[in-house]
């Protein structure tokens, strides 16, 4: 048996626990623990003291008991060198397994090596394949490019020959017992202009086509005119093009007539009351004049896309619509924005009748009715009115 199993067996023969033994002797339990388990070793003193608290012999311990009880009990120099041969072989040990540790770090340093090696490898070969890559990349970069340049070339050589086209008003709408509709004219600018082209419009709907002569303009554009939308129809316009004995067509568009796109819609607004388009009359010197009750006006027009509202003017009017107007107030537009899917343009508009000439009123017979009449133009020309009635206070 190894010293420390014979220290355990001589122990437990006493009855004692590791923490009693332990403070017997004046070690610590740890201590104890480690001679019992032979991974440490006891000096000499501590030797002694342990057998005499275990009531043996130190040569009992060491595994060296006497075979004859009568032989001589082992010597202190002899227990020395015993425990200093067993201290040689712990060193022993200690130096293999330093041997060892030295060896497991040789091995474990040439496995990272090992392992850094292979991971330079697969870094080389990703710059490689990243390389790769992106040298596919610019090759499929130019070849795009090279067919953007060829599909610009082919519109540039005459596929594309509108640079621009509208449809306006020729006249305001017209409404019948079974159908509203409106004369329009068309407008086509060409890309490139060349002398002696002409062209023609061509516009269907439904199963007919109607062919329409264009005059050219000045500007380099072309006008089709006598045409006739009717509202609910859809109309699919083209446009053709000859010069120098070839003809060449195109498409514009498709136009969905609407009552949104027939004329602009004008909404009174009021600033504070019903007032604002109230009046009351006076007497001064015998005579009747017309005052306002609330000289600022306002109003917002409703415009269709293809409208530009030029200016915006509001006439009060005493005498019916016999001579010029009493007064004229010129508006100004405050702020515009474009709504829903058909790009209509609301703005608003305001002004005043206001006249230090005038504060008393204007003279009036009231044989018509006082009311406001809106004009408002747009840029072509066109005139668009609508009345409001005064109301008297």
């Amino acid at each position: 048996m190894t010293l420390g199993q014979n220290i355990q067996t001589a122990r437990r023969a006493k009855g004692l626990s590791q923490e009693a033994l332990a403070e017997r002797i004046g070690v610590s339990r740890q201590a104890l623990g480690k001679w019992e388990k032979d991974t440490a070793l006891p000096g000499l003193d501590n030797l002694q003291v342990l057998a005499a608290e275990l009531g043996t012999g130190v040569d009992a311990l060491l595994g060296a008991e006497q075979a004859d009880p009568a032989a001589p009990a082992v010597t202190l120099d002899a227990l020395r060198d015993l425990l200093a041969a067993r201290d040689a072989e712990e060193k022993r040990r200690r130096r293999l397994w330093g041997c060892a540790g030295g060896a497991a770090v040789v091995i474990l340093a040439g496995l990272l090596a090992a392992v850094a090696w292979q991971y330079e490898r697969q870094i080389a070969a990703l710059n490689q394949n990243y390389a790769a890559i992106q040298s596919s990349y610019a090759a499929q970069q130019a070849e795009l490019s090279a067919q953007i340049s060829e599909l610009q070339d082919a519109v540039r050589m005459g596929e594309a020959t509108v640079l621009d086209w509208r449809w306006l008003p020729a006249d305001k709408l017209h409404r019948d017992a079974d159908k509203s509709w409106m004369p329009v004219q068309v407008q086509v600018t060409p890309r490139t202009v060349q002398d002696g082209m002409t062209a023609r419009l061509a516009v269907r709907s439904g199963d007919d086509t109607q062919l329409y002569d264009m005059t050219a303009a000045s500007d380099g554009s072309f006008a089709a005119q006598g045409i006739v939308f009717t509202v609910g129809s859809t109309y699919d316009l083209s446009v053709q093009w000859t010069a120098d004995g070839t003809t060449t067509s195109e498409g514009l568009g498709t136009v969905d007539f609407n009552d949104e796109m027939t004329e602009p819609t004008i909404v009174w607004s009021a600033a504070g009351s019903s007032l604002d388009f109230g009046y009351y009359v006076n007497r001064v010197n015998g005579k009747r004049y017309l005052t306002l009750i609330c000289y600022p006006v306002e109003l917002q027009v409703d415009a269709p896309p293809w409208m530009q509202i030029a200016k915006v003017e509001i006439d009060l009017r005493l005498n019916g619509d016999v001579g010029e107007p009493t007064a004229t107030a010129a508006l100004e537009c405050e702020g515009e924005y474009s709504y829903g899917s058909s790009a209509r343009t609301e703005s608003v508009w305001n002004g005043t009748f206001y006249d230090d000439a005038v504060i008393n009123g204007w003279e009036y017979d009231g044989d018509a009715a006082p009311k406001y009449v809106v004009r408002v133009t747009d840029s072509n020309g066109g005139v668009w009115t609508e009345e409001m009635p005064l109301v008297e206070k």
